[in-house]
């Protein structure tokens, strides 16, 4: 399977890439197809990649207890393992394909020798983490907001 550039430069790079980069990117990502409910990550496995979903859709699920707890769901331009990726902890969630998905992995080591070789591009993936994690941060917030002005207004 091939990497669409094109796709990449628009949803997740924000910017146009030469022949050299996409040559370097092809070296450093892996094309990976996932078939409807396929594991894409495994709760308290080990981590260490960026997962990009190019296209289809999964869930992501917590194991509290033995009861599996929906927490959100991904599609094409989300990210999946920056928790692991960026903290070398295991896994926190089970990520499971509802739909066929096609997927860019992003191990660690490759990204550490993209920042030695292009560090406009290791800037470029670090950015769009940056902003997935906030983005998430925020709606963690908002939900939590949410909670507590619904628990405010349930004790009156």
């Amino acid at each position: 399977m091939d990497i669409d550039y094109t796709w990449l430069e628009e949803n997740f790079f924000r910017q146009r890439l030469s022949d050299e980069q996409k040559a370097l990117i092809a070296d450093k990502i892996d094309v990976v197809a996932f078939d409807a409910n396929d594991i894409i990550v495994k709760q308290g496995s080990k981590g260490g990649s960026i997962y990009v979903v190019n296209s289809g859709a999964a869930v992501i699920e917590c194991d509290l207890n033995g009861e599996k707890i929906r927490v959100g769901k991904v599609g094409p331009g989300d990210l999946i393992g920056e928790m692991s990726f960026l903290t070398d902890i295991d896994a926190s969630a089970t990520v499971t394909a509802k739909e066929d998905c096609v997927i860019y992995k992003l191990p660690r080591s490759s990204f550490s020798e993209l920042m030695r070789k292009d560090q406009e591009l290791a800037y470029a993936v670090f950015a769009h983490l940056l902003q997935h994690t906030a983005d998430v941060i925020r709606d963690m917030n908002a939900e939590k907001a949410a909670v507590q002005h619904y628990m405010a207004g349930s004790r009156f």
